[in-house]
């Protein structure tokens, strides 16, 4: 990236039926998913037959009844994928999967307040406001942009019903609300049913990399407007 990001992680998410009582470190040990000495190292935060949270080196797994989320914030980020695809390819052929959602987000300081309020207008000009607009300037320390989402749908390299979707807003995890700017990038592709036959998966295979790419151009472009 252009700047370097002060925090990033890169998530996925399927959206299925699924039995989170299974999900535990151990499940992942036995069927040689994970290695031992990660599996063992693992704190596991929340177990009961409703939701399955636990962080083991490198990854955070979270699991209920009708989502399956794994986090990195350590890069390769391409161990996410192997895990996920091995997981569902392999060990849960014929679990139900109907969504999912390739994520980036970061987190990135500014020189300086006045720097991050001039992103915010430049993403969210002022002047539509009108009267009310003005009282918004010239400083920002009277307001500005909370949060912005744009959307691209039905992008064309993959089924009908998917997005792309990219937020910006003030981090609230560093700068101490005043040079802080979060970036997260929704990639999410549809599945036209939910099935078992692994379209999803195939997907995530097909498009993993490339997903990464887009969302640092994007993620670079949005930092390169701080830098001018």
């Amino acid at each position: 990236m252009k700047t370097e990001p002060e925090i990033a992680d890169v998530s996925l998410v399927l959206l299925g039926n699924f039995n989170p009582a299974i999900f535990t470190p151990a499940w992942f040990g036995w069927q040689d998913l994970l290695p031992k000495q990660i599996v063992e190292s693992a704190t596991l935060k929340h177990a009961n037959p409703q939701l399955i949270v636990f962080e083991a080196d490198w990854l955070h797994i979270h699991v209920d009844p009708e989502r399956f989320i794994a986090t990195t914030s350590q890069s390769p980020y391409s161990r996410l994928q192997d895990l996920v695809v091995h997981t569902f390819q392999k060990h849960l052929l014929h679990t139900p999967l109907r969504n999912m959602g390739i994520n980036r987000s970061v987190h990135f300081l500014v020189q300086n307040m006045q720097v991050r309020d001039k992103l915010g207008r430049q993403l969210a000009p002022t002047g539509p406001w009108g009267d009310w607009g003005r009282k918004l300037e010239p400083d920002g320390r009277h307001g500005g942009m909370r949060s912005i989402t744009m959307m691209q749908v039905n992008p064309d390299d993959r089924p009908p019903g998917g997005e792309i979707n990219v937020t910006i807003e003030p981090s609230s995890r560093i700068g101490g609300g005043k040079t802080g700017v979060y970036v997260r990038v929704n990639d999410h592709y549809a599945w036209e049913r939910q099935t078992t036959d692994h379209g999803i998966i195939d997907l995530l295979e097909l498009h993993f990399d490339k997903s990464l790419k887009r969302a640092d151009k994007i993620v670079n472009h949005i930092m390169s407007l701080t830098e001018e």
